[in-house]
């Protein structure tokens, strides 16, 4: 199981790797296309700011995994672990509930979406549905790892509350 979450955020991660050198080579375009030829990219700004959901939230399960994400820990790291480990389950579940809520609205949307056929006002008419699934995707990825880190903090704060007794 350990296995197909890894694998998963890997796959997250590296799409949005992808997205991030697509950004960039749509920005480039637009830059060259407008000096060179007058032209940008169509809806370039409008590209980027949907493949800014993949940059940002796809390698959030990554980045929970390799603790990458920013914490002030001043006063936490003098507490004992027994306490650490109960405040971090409960900043995750905080959390979980918090992004989970949020991509389950957005999950719920999209069929709606699908079968109203709604797009972004422009040249391309980008559908709107594909990123917010992309968007669920990326929370359900990241909702896996912050229960599998949420259950080894809840094992740690036992595991020591009994090395207390």
């Amino acid at each position: 199981m350990m296995r197909l979450i890894t694998y998963i955020e890997n796959v997250a991660l590296w799409i949005g790797c992808a997205a991030l050198l697509t950004m960039g080579l749509i920005v480039t375009g637009s830059v060259v296309g407008r000096g060179l030829f007058n032209k940008p990219v169509p809806d370039d700004l409008l590209l980027i700011g949907l493949l800014m959901v993949c940059v940002i939230i796809l390698p959030l399960g990554y980045v929970e995994r390799q603790k990458g994400h920013i914490a002030v820990t001043v006063i936490a790291n003098l507490l004992p672990l027994r306490m650490q480990a109960v405040l971090t389950a409960f900043g995750n579940l905080l959390f979980g509930l918090f992004l989970g809520t949020m991509g389950f609205v957005v999950a719920k949307k999209v069929p709606s979406e699908i079968a109203q056929n709604l797009y972004y006002d422009g040249r391309l008419d980008v559908p709107t549905w594909p990123m917010k699934c992309i968007f669920a995707f990326g929370i359900a990825a990241f909702l896996l790892r912050l229960t599998v880190d949420t259950y080894k903090n809840l094992r740690e704060a036992f595991r020591n509350a009994k090395q207390d007794v």
